[in-house]
C-alpha cells in the first residue's frame, strides 16, 4: 500500500491494484485484512478542508477495487451465514421430528400402561372382595367349629380356633 503526497503537502492513502485477484473466495477475510483504510476516520475530519478539494485527488480505480473487494467479502459472508442458518434450520426440524416421535411413542406407552393398570386395579378389587368374603365366611364358621369341638369327648378335642390369626 502506498501513499501519494498531495499538492498541499498532506498524505492521501492510495490503494494499489489487487495482486490476489485469482485467489478463492474463502480467503476474502485475509484479503481485507491486507487492505489499509482509504482514509482513517480521525484523519478525515482533521485533514480535509471544508471545500473537500483533496477528495478530487483520490484515484477512482483503486477505490472501486477496494469497494468491489468489500462487496465480494460481504457476499461471501452472506452466503456463509445463509448456509449456516439453513443447516441450523434443518437440525431444528430433525430434532423437532425426533421429539415428536418420542412423544408419540410415550403417549402410546402411557395409554397401554393406563389400560394395563386399570386391568390390574380391577383384578385387585376383585381379589379384595373375595378375601373379604372369605374373612366373613371364616368369622361365621369359627364359632360353629368351636361349638362342635366342645361336643367332642375331652381326649378327642382340638385346640380352639380363632379367626383373628387368619387373613
Amino acid at each position: 500500500m502506498g501513499a501519494e503526497p498531495s499538492k498541499e503537502g498532506s498524505t492521501i492513502v492510495e490503494v494499489n491494484p489487487r495482486p490476489y485477484q485469482n485467489e478463492t473466495k474463502s480467503s476474502a477475510p485475509v484479503k481485507l485484512s491486507k487492505c489499509q483504510p482509504l482514509l482513517p476516520h480521525s484523519a478525515v475530519h482533521d485533514s480535509l478542508p471544508s471545500d473537500h478539494t483533496q477528495l478530487r485527488h483520490l484515484k477512482t480505480r483503486p477505490i472501486a477495487e477496494l469497494f468491489n473487494l468489500y462487496e465480494e467479502h460481504l457476499r461471501h459472508t452472506a452466503v456463509m451465514v445463509t448456509e449456516e442458518q439453513n443447516r441450523l434450520t434443518r437440525n431444528i426440524k430433525e430434532h423437532d421430528t425426533a421429539v415428536a416421535q418420542i412423544l408419540a411413542v410415550s403417549q402410546k406407552k402411557q395409554h397401554v400402561y393406563s389400560v394395563w393398570g386399570g386391568g390390574i386395579q380391577t383384578s385387585i378389587r376383585e381379589i379384595s372382595t373375595n378375601v373379604s368374603e372369605i374373612q366373613r365366611t371364616l368369622d361365621s364358621l369359627v364359632p360353629a367349629v368351636n361349638e362342635l369341638n366342645a361336643l367332642l369327648p375331652v381326649n378327642e378335642r382340638l385346640q380352639n380356633f380363632s379367626s383373628s390369626g387368619c387373613v
